[in-house]
């Protein structure tokens, strides 16, 4: 690693010629100030030169930047420099920023990475709302969410701002949250600008709307790059998404995908996924599992032939994945082995099979089920939910009475979740199912 040197000694003259000026005029009252991105300790591990965001010493100001500065006004963030001249702002540590304006003047490009957390524009400490922008109102500029960090914005985020100002947002791994609208291409004339999710990264929306990609000049194009990534907007948005998709703003694997949504209306949320496209490791299901009608105390099996062979196995009973061990044998196998079938067994079974050869080929078998012949009366609540959460269940004998939990599931999708209450067979109870 090289460090490049600059101009320290310019700019702290500089530097203190603007404090020694402006000294007297902020002792008097508080007022808001602009910080210009003006890096000098600044390194290169040769993919391109960056410094910190936490130095004082890259700001024009020799502070890092916050909210608020020494006299109480709010602080103006803005990362920009000359084309072809950019030092990439590396942000490690968590901020709380009044507003952030990732190319002001010119273009930038900033990191948030190290699992920091960026909050900007929340309207903190009594402050109002403000919009953070990448490529507005210049770019080229571009901002990239790392594994594990997050960037929250309490207005909206505003991508691009026409041709020679375009914006570029990547969420490799973190997350990105907008309490405001997104809009890639809202404004400006000309230009495209690019939201691409990748790495298990998560875009979380308030809204959705008929711009958020594009204002019919300026384009935007959203990619969800694997199908481990997602995208969730409040309220059912559905409706805009095949317009997108047959307009190409709207894609998955660079557009070699196929892009999946679903509204689960008692969340209220909607969900936004992807599709690898199929290749020679795509696993496929040459004989799928059946039901099973059985009688309690017997063994059962449960089958699944795939081709080709080179494959993982996960069972999944009730949309959640199956260990080894009680009456469950075979769960990371073609065949699921069900030993002494009981209340607790039966249910809905189905089979998760990955390439090993390339882990973003899933394919998922039809789901099936396990069930006894004869009559059994037993309560059964229904759970809709959002996959990957747990919820618990408990019951009582009277409404107001105390509620015992006796389940908890942690769901595997948006599909109906059905738990069987096999406790007491017979008499009244009363059910509360509350997220953990």
């Amino acid at each position: 690693m090289k460090k490049i040197s600059s101009f320290q000694a310019v700019k702290t003259l500089l530097v203190a010629g603007l404090l020694a000026a402006t000294s007297l005029t902020f002792n008097a009252t508080a007022q808001n100030t602009d910080t210009h991105w003006s890096p000098f300790d600044v390194l290169d591990d040769g993919n391109g030169p960056y410094a910190y965001f936490a130095d004082p010493a890259n700001w024009d100001s020799a502070v890092v930047p916050g909210y608020t500065n020494s006299n109480g006004g709010t602080v103006r963030v803005m990362v920009s420099q000359a084309d072809g001249s950019h030092v990439t702002c590396v942000i490690t540590n968590d901020a709380e920023l009044n507003q952030l304006m990732i190319g002001a003047g010119n273009g930038g490009d900033v990191v948030v990475t190290n699992g920091a957390n960026v909050k900007t524009g929340l309207g903190t400490y009594g402050g109002g709302i403000q919009w953070p922008g990448v490529g507005f109102p210049d770019g080229p500029s571009a901002l990239n969410i790392g594994p594990g960090a997050r960037f929250t914005c309490g207005d909206h985020l505003w991508i691009g701002q026409g041709t020679g100002n375009e914006g570029t947002v990547i969420v490799n791994g973190g997350t990105l949250e907008v309490h405001g609208q997104l809009g890639a291409g809202w404004n400006g004339t000309g230009g495209t600008n690019y939201v691409t999710i990748a790495n298990g990264g998560k875009v979380l929306l308030n809204t959705w709307a008929g711009q958020t990609l594009g204002n019919g000049s300026s384009v935007g194009i959203m990619n969800l790059a694997s199908n481990n990534c997602s995208v969730i907007v409040t309220n059912n948005q559905t409706g805009f998404f095949p317009g997108l998709v047959a307009a190409g703003k709207l894609i998955a694997y660079g557009g070699a995908g196929t892009v999946t949504w679903s509204y689960n209306p008692v969340a209220n949320i909607t969900t936004i996924g992807a599709k690898p496209p199929t290749n020679t490791f795509t696993p496929v299901i040459t004989v799928q599992p059946t039901n099973v009608v059985t009688s309690y105390g017997n063994t059962v099996s449960l089958n699944a032939a795939i081709a080709p062979e080179s494959v993982n196995y996960q069972w999944l009973f009730n949309g959640s994945p199956l260990s080894n061990g009680g009456a469950i044998s075979g769960a990371q196998t073609a065949t699921l082995t069900i030993t002494g079938v009981s209340t607790a067994t039966i249910g809905s079974y189905a089979v998760q099979i990955t390439s090993s050869a390339q882990a973003d080929q899933v394919t998922t078998s039809t789901t099936v089920g396990v069930s006894t012949s004869g009559l059994h009366l037993y309560p059964v609540i229904t759970i809709l939910g959002v996959p990957g959460d747990t919820y618990v269940t408990s019951a009582s004998t009277t409404v107001n009475g105390t509620y015992t939990p006796f389940a908890t599931n942690t769901l595997g999708s948006f599909a109906p979740f059905y738990l069987v209450d096999t406790n007491s067979p017979f008499g009244s109870k009363f059910y509360k199912t509350f997220q953990q």
